[in-house]
């Protein structure tokens, strides 16, 4: 007899959670703070689901046996405390899909501070691309309980991971993973630098020698962190120039990628001409996919063709518009200071940089040599924009606030002059003023589409 399964919270994450435990025959318990989203709610009709809208969880949920709980569950909830006091066992919808995932299939884990979405992106690309069945889950936006509850049982499933999702996983093993990147992140959710490290890489020292560990060698942090575990999984590392133990770089405009591995020691050579891969974030993402495409037999024909098709992410450096020869450049998705680097790292003329929001306790000082070097004047948006004031006041010689997408784009216009870049990359997150980082990059490319009507007129 199957146990009794509680899921709290209805989000992508909870639905899927939901939907993964009934085709496994589970009882359910469904509880969540608010009512589900009308499609979310269409869905579990669908499946003769109910749930129950309570200000207390753990009054309904503390006689089940397992929890899955939604990634927005904060680890100091008192309702999550109270569960764990009285022995009930909570943990993410990753832990709970790997406890039912498919023997014959492989997971790829994608992790990290900055480019996790753009990088399980071209890994599920380049996948398809070489004839593989696959699919793109987690925190991209379609759950990995979800893809598991199909009919269908995919080759493999890139799992976008966040440390919302990763800190009470405590069994997943990937069978690959990359991790992009680690800078101060979350720490507003965390409490401190450690525990958001902690809560991101814990899962490496799971991983056996059968498994394989990406990681960004030019993530100097990442790389004090991982200095600190013990790793038994086989590691390969990528940066952006060729040095010991690295073994995919950039020369020119030029992948290198020059590995042993199954037996073939083929050097790669792939040239980025003629592909979308212009900016310096999704260069970086390639060398990753390199190594992945590498370990798992593809071709290098493979790679080159889901270079060359493969479409960009939207409000990931997205270039909006040029209105009287400037470049408006939509940047959203970019929440960390890492993200923001590589932007302005993209970028050789002026930049006026729009930036702002939600701050999750970034270290801003890390931006200050290329802000320094790149920023003609910043616009400030969101609703807490003094730590950034603080950063840059005495290396921007332009400093402004705005208090909508309009006015700050208005004056993006007034201050830009031709050949300059205006670049949305707001280094926080969303939640202020706008519902998703989509929401906000929607409101710059409106803002910049009327500012060239009114040009134009």
């Amino acid at each position: 007899m199957k146990s009794t399964v509680g899921i709290w919270g209805l989000g992508e994450s909870g639905v899927g959670a939901a939907l993964l435990a009934k085709k496994w025959g589970y009882d359910l318990i469904l509880v969540a703070d608010k009512p589900p989203a009308p499609n979310y709610a269409a869905r579990l009709h669908e499946e003769g689901l109910t749930w129950q809208v309570t200000s207390d969880p753990a009054s309904l949920l503390s006689q089940v046996e397992w929890v899955v709980r939604s990634p927005g569950i904060h680890p100091n909830h008192q309702s999550l405390r109270v569960l764990q006091e009285r022995g009930v066992t909570v943990f993410s919808d990753l832990e709970w899909g790997w406890r039912h995932f498919p023997a014959s299939a492989q997971l790829w884990l994608v992790t990290g501070s900055s480019g996790k979405s753009s990088t399980t992106s071209l890994l599920n690309h380049m996948l398809r691309t070489a004839g593989r069945h696959t699919v793109a889950c987690g925190n991209i936006g379609y759950s990995f309980c979800a893809a598991l509850s199909e009919p269908t049982v995919y080759e493999y499933y890139v799992v976008e991971a966040s440390s919302f999702q990763l800190w009470d996983t405590f069994s997943l093993i990937p069978h690959l993973a990359v991790i992009t990147s680690l800078v101060p992140n979350h720490i507003d959710w965390h409490g401190s630098l450690s525990a958001y490290a902690e809560a991101k890489l814990r899962f490496v020292e799971r991983l056996p020698s059968s498994s394989h560990l990406l990681y960004d060698f030019d993530s100097q942090l990442l790389n004090r962190w991982l200095e600190s575990y013990k790793i038994q999984a086989q590691i390969w590392r990528y940066s952006f120039h060729p040095s010991e133990g690295i073994v995919a770089w950039i020369e020119k405009d030029k992948l290198i990628c020059d590995m042993k591995t199954n037996g073939d020691t083929e050097r790669w050579e792939i040239s980025y001409e003629g592909t979308p891969l212009e900016e310096l974030p999704q260069r970086k993402n390639s060398l990753a996919a390199a190594i992945a495409g590498r370990l798992m037999g593809l071709r290098r024909a493979d790679l080159r063709r889901s270079f060359e098709t493969l479409e960009k992410m939207p409000h990931r450096m997205e270039r909006v518009e040029i209105v009287e020869g400037v470049l408006y450049v939509n940047d959203s998705k970019a929440t960390t200071t890492d993200a923001v680097w590589y932007a302005m790292q993209s970028f050789e003329r002026p930049i006026i940089w729009i930036a702002g929001g939600v701050d999750k306790g970034n270290d801003w000082g890390e931006l200050l040599d290329i802000v320094r070097a790149r920023v003609k004047a910043l616009i400030l948006i969101g609703q807490d924009p003094e730590p950034i004031y603080r950063a840059f006041c005495d290396t921007v010689p332009v400093i402004e606030r705005a208090k909508s997408m309009k006015e700050a784009v208005e004056k993006a216009h007034a201050l830009a002059r031709p050949d300059d870049v205006v670049l949305l990359s707001p280094g926080c997150a969303s939640f202020d003023w706008f519902r998703s980082y989509e929401e906000r990059g929607n409101a710059f490319k409106e803002a910049v589409r009327n500012l060239k009507s009114a040009q134009a007129s």
